[in-house]
């Protein structure tokens, strides 16, 4: 990407795709049980925008869910590398917290108008994933407000524990 967004349509992007993160990741049965959707492939290519500027986050094929009627292989890496969580791009147990970090890669390029995670291959590219290992968005881009990059910064933190729980988080964050 070679131009970068004027933030206000760039955080309503964000803010949108946060929006449908949360509702899918808070999604319940007719009894009231969290399906616990992970959607394991957050990227610029499952964000769609409408000419009417309505926000869809699409291609949930490979999320994982409570009742999900196929597994997937074990040991099998599924989703676009310089998006993968380290526990994803490790073949890990992933929850709402991988794609957090997946949006923070997003929300990153998108912000930055470069992805924080890229090299010359895709194994360079996990490793830089697995160590976390990146520009900060505020030396990439001055301009951005602190609270929006601190927002990002928590979502691509290594550990799980330090990342927004899921989507509502993040969106109320967001907002």
């Amino acid at each position: 990407m070679n131009f970068r967004l004027p933030i206000p349509i760039a955080l309503h992007l964000l803010w949108q795709t946060a929006r449908a993160l949360a509702y899918a990741h808070d999604k319940k049965d007719r009894k009231g049980v969290p399906y616990h959707i992970v959607h394991r492939d957050i990227s610029p290519a499952n964000v769609m925008l409408s000419w009417e500027g309505a926000v869809k986050l699409g291609d949930f094929g490979i999320a994982k869910a409570r009742y999900r009627m196929v597994t997937t292989l074990t040991g099998v890496l599924q989703g676009k590398f310089p998006y993968m969580s380290p526990e994803q791009g490790e073949g890990e147990e992933q929850d709402q917290r991988s794609d957090i970090f997946s949006f923070g890669t997003l929300a990153y390029e998108l912000l930055a108008g470069v992805r924080p995670f890229d090299a010359d291959t895709d194994l360079k590219t996990l490793e830089q994933i697995r160590l976390v290992r990146f520009l900060p968005l505020h030396r990439v881009r001055t301009d951005l407000p602190a609270e929006l990059v601190e927002v990002v910064q928590t979502c691509l933190q290594k550990t799980r524990e330090d990342r927004f729980d899921n989507g509502d988080q993040l969106e109320r964050a967001l907002a």
